[in-house]
């Protein structure tokens, strides 16, 4: 049941994305500033530093799958990256989970990093065109700063839901 619980917050948080991603997009003269939310890849990484590699190793596939068919002309490309993402939080960054501050920076990183990926492997196939400084201004210092809003919203909420299941099930095992 447990597992029911974080698959349909991911659900959740995919739809918010892309909700958040229709409305908000803005132009300044012939440029397109693009923001872009990361809602379920933060999500993933919470659970895989709060629960465990398996459970976000799971999440990672399906939301990166549905994530794939839903936006992507190129599939495979946000399972791969959430999947790489999600192992290396788990290999170097499983330390910090006391450190809030430090794992702020780490999943705002790991979303850029995202972004960064997605740009490349898109420019590498042709499909957008690459210009750095544009990428820099126009989408990734805008992605990043809703990502910040929005995980400061969600960080308490997600973390506060994951101490209450795991309290459930702590008591019912008691």
């Amino acid at each position: 049941m447990r597992a029911l619980y974080y698959f349909l917050i991911g659900i959740v948080l995919f739809y918010i994305d892309t909700v958040i991603g229709l409305v908000i997009p803005m132009h300044i003269g012939d440029k397109d500033i693009i923001f872009v939310p990361h809602l379920t890849f933060m999500y993933i990484l919470i659970v895989c530093v709060y629960r465990s590699f398996g459970v976000a190793m799971v999440l990672s596939v399906v939301l990166g799958l549905i994530t794939d068919l839903y936006f992507g002309s190129f599939y495979g490309l946000y399972l791969f990256g959430y999947i790489i993402l999600v192992v290396i939080m788990d290999y170097f960054f499983k330390t910090f989970y006391r450190d809030k501050t430090m794992l702020f920076i780490i999943i705002l990183i790991s979303t850029l990093i995202l972004e960064i990926y997605v740009a490349i492997i898109y420019a590498i196939l042709g499909l957008i065109q690459f210009e750095f400084f544009n990428f820099i201004i126009f989408r990734l210092v805008p992605t990043f700063i809703i990502n910040f809003i929005l995980l400061i919203i969600m960080f308490p909420v997600i973390t506060k839901f994951l101490e209450n299941v795991q309290m459930k099930i702590d008591s019912k095992n008691g």
